[in-house]
């Protein structure tokens, strides 16, 4: 039998400089589209604002300064590129069309494709069976050297994640066999199972208990899958999770 500790605990971050709320609803006008951004201008400050119409190039630091974009028209981003001053080359909530135009006089060091899937608030969701316990700062080196995406992390921002927002682990006996946490923009994220323990559940089980404290704070459910993860998506779908759009994280150089 797997061992679950009692409770689910939540740390909601601290508010930082609060998003105009006139920007706010600019931005929930499109709320799938400008999901990550109102998650993460919700816990980091705003430090630059490029607008045109009605699309943005905003940026805020977190583990890096990220610059996100919201854009639904080549012509607003052609704009919006004039007048940005490239103080960052992190980008984020970008679209496969924004490419060419990012990369008119940079080049891609690196780039993160994912699937963002979105729970919606309709949707049923049963109440975890068992609850799970949240993960401390003795657990980010366990969590680090398990993570496939250690081109893109740091150890200082699963810190950060874990103090900032929820997370749950699995124990079985005294060894941590499934976990998961958020990332800066608010997204469920970092869900691992050790290899010996696949296929079991336990992946199921942590999302439940990271679904189920989302929804008791009243905080939007998604979260951005690789498109090749087949084990993932296939859960997504069976938890009702709906397909919203494809998206990259871009650095240039």
């Amino acid at each position: 039998m797997f061992v679950y500790k009692n409770k689910v605990s939540i740390f909601i971050s601290e508010k930082y400089e609060k998003m105009d709320e006139e920007l706010k609803a600019q931005l929930e006008k499109d709320f799938s589209r400008n999901l990550p951004i109102l998650g993460f201008f919700s816990n980091y400050p705003l430090k630059k604002k490029f607008s045109n119409n009605e699309s943005f190039i905003l940026q805020g630091k977190s583990d890096y300064d990220w610059a996100y974009l919201s854009v639904t028209e080549p012509d607003d981003l052609r704009v919006l590129l004039e007048k940005y001053d490239f103080s960052t080359l992190y980008f984020a909530n970008v679209e496969d069309w924004m490419i060419p135009q990012l990369c008119q006089n940079h080049r891609i060091e690196w780039k993160l494709t994912t699937h963002r899937f979105f729970l919606p608030a309709s949707a049923a969701f049963e109440t975890p069976e068992n609850t799970c316990i949240p993960l401390d700062a003795s657990y980010v080196n366990y969590i680090y050297r398990h993570s496939p995406y250690k081109d893109f992390t740091s150890e200082n921002y699963i810190i950060e994640r874990l103090e900032k927002d929820i997370s749950a682990g699995i124990w079985l006996n005294e060894d941590l066999i499934g976990w998961g946490l958020t990332h800066d923009d608010g997204s469920l994220g970092f869900l691992n199972v050790v290899n010996a323990h696949r296929g079991k559940g336990v992946g199921e089980a942590v999302l439940r208990c990271l679904i189920h404290a989302k929804r008791r704070h009243d905080k939007p459910v998604y979260v951005n899958v690789e498109p090749h993860n087949k084990e993932s998506l296939s859960l997504l779908k069976k938890m009702g999770f709906e397909f919203e759009r494809v998206v990259s994280w871009v650095k240039l150089i």
